[in-house]
């Protein structure tokens, strides 16, 4: 039995593609485990969970999509694992009493500062930094990786988050600028 051209290639094509979701869908599961570190202990782990699972859809997409995609998730997923564990290591030392812990907002601005260094220092440094693809993968990822620890602290602890991320991302751009 011969098989045509067309269709042999229509399901080597099919093939690889499977290859490559299986490939992100793998690497996706091992994300969202290390971003799930900062449920524990976590006094109300039903939005944080959701951002965990958010984050590894977007990994899925984007390592399944590759290129750009692919090299800004990892970096926005390594930048934000700083906000990410930083609270929740806080927790864990039991920094915090009761329901609400003011320790919490502070830190994730410092976290969030950190990440958003990460972003801006690295990320220029790595092959397709220029696409908006890459920034759009790293900020979705980092955001949705931080997201999991902070959203504990409440709005001020996502808006710490934001605020540090976006004054560390800027800071390198704007030394480099005054240089």
């Amino acid at each position: 039995m011969t098989v045509a051209p067309d269709d042999l290639a229509a399901r080597a094509s099919r093939a690889y593609e499977r290859g490559r979701l299986r490939w992100a869908l793998g690497r996706a599961l091992a994300a969202v485990a290390v971003t799930a570190v900062a449920l524990i202990g976590c006094p109300a782990p039903g939005g944080p969970a959701a951002c965990a699972g958010t984050l590894g859809v977007v990994v899925i997409a984007c390592l399944w999509r590759g290129g750009a995609w692919a090299r800004g998730a990892r970096l926005g997923f390594l930048a934000g694992l700083t906000p990410c564990w930083l609270p929740a290591a806080a927790r864990a030392a039991h920094a915090c009493d009761g329901s609400i812990c003011l320790a919490l907002p502070p830190l994730c601005l410092v976290a969030g500062a950190v990440a958003g260094l990460l972003l801006g220092c690295l990320g220029p440094r790595l092959p397709g930094h220029r696409d908006r693809r890459f920034w759009l993968a790293a900020a979705s990822a980092a955001i949705l990786a931080g997201a999991t620890g902070c959203l504990p602290a409440g709005l001020a602890g996502l808006g710490g988050m934001a605020l540090g991320i976006l004054a560390g991302a800027a800071a390198p751009a704007l030394v480099a600028r005054a240089a």
